[in-house]
């Protein structure tokens, strides 16, 4: 099981750094690291859709008759990274368009949507290391040290690399999803025939 600390020594090794042994210690290693740590980890999670990190819910309806484009407005899920989808409920479930903005009365972000009684798929902002992918744990340290590089080392150059390899981990990554999803897919299919 991988924790906070673990990732951080993962991105320093690919540094060539020392590990730590707390974030709390007294280090210039330790304090970039929990400077950079959640917003590296959120945009890693929002650059790819993480089995892992996903949900769906029913949005909390705020407001209705909000003109003919966009008639319902509903509350942002508090914990959604990148919103990928809204849906209507039921069986059939039509993906509909969907509008992110933020309300200046409610000071919130907000979904404006032409759907009644949406549900919404999205990347969650996932806090429990020990739920990371393997793959997403590789990605993330991987785009921690490209972070971390410069302030380090100095090297402009390694940063660069480093950030080759995240590249690649995260191509690697979502091929292998979509291989995934094919293949589940394709079960599905052959269940709903044989039935």
């Amino acid at each position: 099981m991988v924790s906070k600390l673990d990732i951080c020594n993962i991105a320093l090794a690919h540094l060539g750094q020392e590990p730590i042994s707390s974030l709390g210690q007294e280090d210039e290693r330790a304090r970039r690291c929990s400077l950079f740590y959640e917003p590296v980890k959120k945009e890693v999670l929002r650059t790819h859709n993480w089995a892992f990190a996903g949900s769906q819910i029913s949005l909390a309806l705020l407001a209705g008759d909000g003109g003919p484009q966009w008639p319902y407005m509903y509350a942002y899920p508090q914990d959604c990274l990148f919103l990928r989808r809204v849906f209507a409920a039921g069986p059939k479930g039509r993906d509909g368009a969907f509008k992110e903005v933020f309300n200046q009365d409610l000071h919130a972000r907000v979904i404006l949507s032409g759907i009644e009684q949406a549900r919404a798929e999205y990347t969650r902002d996932v806090n429990d290391e020990s739920l990371f992918d393997p793959a997403f744990v590789k990605a993330f340290s991987l785009a921690l040290a490209a972070d971390l590089a410069v302030a380090l080392t100095g090297d402009s150059t390694l940063a660069h690399t480093v950030l080759q390899k995240y590249t690649l981990v995260l191509d690697e990554a979502r091929r292998s999803n979509m291989s995934e999803r094919f293949d589940v897919h394709r079960a599905e299919s052959a269940f709903v025939e044989a039935r």
